[in-house]
């Protein structure tokens, strides 16, 4: 990492966003200081980030980080360090607060440059143009070519503190975003070629990963970075609108909100974007000859996938109450750029159907 800082040029003073406590009861926080030092530079920590972090956190860190005038950002941990990374170097160099940087609106240069290293093996922030924080029960997302990483640093070291369920949520939440990446409407050949190696590698090394082996996780963390290369470009669609309100709502982990929804949206897109589905298992190389056959293949992949990592299938076994259905319908309908960006966009009658089939 030293030698990577000294390449880009990156010197002066940084201000290291990371978590509450996984960096440093594990030892990473005083090994990055150390190794930034080394490097001659000045290290300001700031461990306050929560999951899913709040505006006001990284308000607080956009202060700290313009009264100190640092020169860059590193981001150490999971997605919401290193969104809230890329919140505090836009707060550092623009006045305002970070709800005027709420898409659509446009960041403009300066912006700090940002330093990702992951620490879970399914955000792919680290090589993405997106941010998201939350705001009550939204969620809402800052979107720009200025927030993509100079640096990223993938070790999958890291990844042997991670637990079983962390483990399968964050790449559960890969999985979707390769997924979701194909059926967005920005799709193109090149994103397509990252949503094939991620999947296939998510489904070929899920298990092994889970149960611990490094070289499974670092797969994953592999697949987890190419999945956010697609959606980088492309982007998400109405699974994410979906699970966003379970995980604001009632705590549900990110990537698992997404599993609880990938499943109906599958058999929705075989049966509505018959021919996208069928490009999708010859992409895929599944032994299927109808998009029925190819989605039967996927749900019962990752049906199959749940069970090993013990994470309920449907919303009921999620202890999700029906009385919320029609909330989360009206939650989905309302992430309009999320719903849009779809290839054949669910109407409301067909989004409720999703969600009804989910529980």
């Amino acid at each position: 990492m030293p030698d990577a800082l000294k390449e880009l040029e990156l010197g002066g003073k940084a201000i290291l966003v990371t978590g509450r406590r996984f960096a440093r009861k594990s030892g990473y926080l005083d090994k990055l200081c150390s190794l930034m030092k080394s490097a001659g530079v000045d290290v300001i920590i700031y461990d306050k980030v929560e999951p899913n972090p709040s505006i006001e956190t990284v308000e607080m860190g956009g202060k700290i980080a313009r009264e100190q005038g640092v020169n860059f950002v590193v981001g150490f941990g999971g997605g919401s360090a290193m969104d809230a990374a890329k919140g505090i170097a836009v707060l550092a160099t623009h006045d305002g607060k970070l709800e005027d940087y709420f898409y659509p609106a446009e960041v403009k240069p300066p912006v700090l440059p940002i330093v990702a290293i992951a620490t879970t093996c399914g955000t792919g922030s680290e090589v993405t143009k997106y941010a998201v924080f939350s705001k009550g029960i939204r969620k809402n997302v800052i979107a720009s070519e200025q927030i993509v990483p100079v640096l990223s640093v993938l070790d999958a070291e890291v990844l042997r503190y991670l637990s079983k369920d962390i483990t399968a949520h964050t790449a559960m939440d890969a999985f979707s975003h390769a997924l979701e990446s194909y059926y967005h409407v920005n799709s193109c050949e090149f994103s397509e070629i990252f949503v094939r190696d991620s999947i296939k590698m998510i489904l070929e090394h899920f298990k092994n990963a889970v149960d611990g082996d490094i070289d499974s996780r670092e797969k994953l963390l592999y697949a987890s970075m190419l999945a956010g290369l697609a959606i980088s470009l492309s982007g998400t669609i109405v699974v994410h609108g979906l699970g966003y309100y379970l995980t604001q709502k009632f705590g549900i982990p990110h990537g698992l909100a997404n599993l609880l929804f990938i499943k109906q949206f599958i058999e929705y897109a075989a049966e509505k974007i018959p021919e996208r589905t069928m490009s999708l298992g010859k992409l895929l190389e599944l032994d299927a000859s109808t998009p029925e056959g190819v989605s039967k293949i996927l749900i019962n992949k990752l049906n199959e996938l749940s069970r090993y990592a013990g994470l309920p299938i449907n919303l009921r076994e999620a202890g999700i109450p029906e009385s919320e259905l029609s909330t989360i319908v009206d939650q989905g309908l309302s992430y309009k750029r999320n719903l849009d960006s779809c290839i054949r966009p669910p109407t409301a009658h067909e989004l409720e159907e999703i969600v009804k089939k989910a529980f």
